[in-house]
This record gives C-alpha cells, structure tokens and sequence, in this order.
C-alpha cells in the first residue's frame, strides 16, 4: 500500500488496517484462547490475557506499517503474556489487595524468636555434656561431623549396632531435654 499525505486518506488506510487487526483477532481468538489456557491452567486468567493480546496489537498497530497482520504473531504475543504471567507468578504470588498484606508473615526473626533459640541451643548444649562419654561421642560423630554408623563403628572400634544403641540413648535423653523445657 502506497503512503498518501493527505490527512483524510491516511484516516481511511489506518481505519481500514485496525479492521483488518480486529477480523484478524476475532478469527484467532478460539486458538489463542485455548493456548493461553493451557499454559496458565486459568480460565478467567486466560480469557484476561487474551484481551491484552488484543491490546497489545491494538497499541502497536502504527508499529506494523500496514503489513498483513500474520496469525503466528498474534498467537506469539499471547504466548509471551502467558510466560510473563507464568513469571511473575513464580517471583510474587498473588495477594488479594492490600487489605491481605497484613497477613503476609516477615521472614526476619523477631527479637522473641531469637530468645526461643538460644533458650533451646542452650537445653540442647547442657543436654549434650550430660550424656553419657560414649552416646556424646557417637552423637556428635554422627550428627556433627557427619558419619555413618559403620564408619562410627570402625573409629571406635565397636559394631554399626552398638553404635546405634549409643545414638537411641543420645536422641531419648536429648528428646527428654526438650520436652522439659515445653
């Protein structure tokens, strides 16, 4: 189409390519629908995106220069929506207006929280020195520097199962130290 200077047919060719985006629009939307669907698993959210697909080609219908609108980039735009969608709904989730902020929980530990675990590191500690020398050492073996049972027992020079006895009465006295404190 050949670009024409004068005000009037400049109106009737951009008139008559907005037709040509609506027709388009209308004749992809089952498709796009569909698509979009698919993608965010909402009914209501893809019948959302696929109005911004067409506001988007509304938006951008001087950017298209009077080509023919191809059907691969409508789907295309409301794809692009739909990972948007998919994105931001992974980084923030939704909150039903700012009325429901208040119920959002700060991960920050408060000053309480702090008090709770060095009182139960403290029990924890004391617990621990109180232990028998042998369940204390296959403890602090096996959960502090991390070994196994049998590699325990190869240390020590005791059986895997003598080792897990020492661990029942480590994890019982530690569990009885706890509860204490409840």
């Amino acid at each position: 189409m050949c670009a024409v200077h004068t005000a009037g047919s400049s109106i009737t060719m951009q008139t008559a390519y907005s037709a040509e985006i609506v027709s388009t629009f209308l004749s992809l939307r089952k498709v796009l629908l569909s698509t979009i669907a698919r993608m965010v698993k909402s009914p209501a959210t893809a019948e959302d995106l696929v109005q911004d697909t067409f506001l988007r080609l509304w938006e951008r219908r001087a950017d298209l220069n009077d080509r023919p609108l191809q059907p691969g980039y409508v789907v295309r735009i409301g794809r692009n929506l739909a990972i948007d969608f998919k994105r931001r709904e992974r980084v923030a989730p939704f909150v039903g207006g700012i009325d429901d902020l208040q119920f959002i929980k700060d991960p920050t530990p408060t000053p309480e929280d702090h008090a709770i675990a060095s009182q139960n590191l403290r029990v924890i500690s004391d617990a621990i020195a109180c232990l028998p020398p042998r369940a204390k050492e296959v403890f602090v073996m096996a959960r502090i520097d991390g070994l196994t049972y049998v590699e325990i027992g190869r240390k020590l020079g005791i059986s895997p199962k003598t080792v897990f006895s020492h661990m029942v009465v480590a994890l019982e006295r530690l569990d009885q130290a706890q509860q204490a404190t409840r």
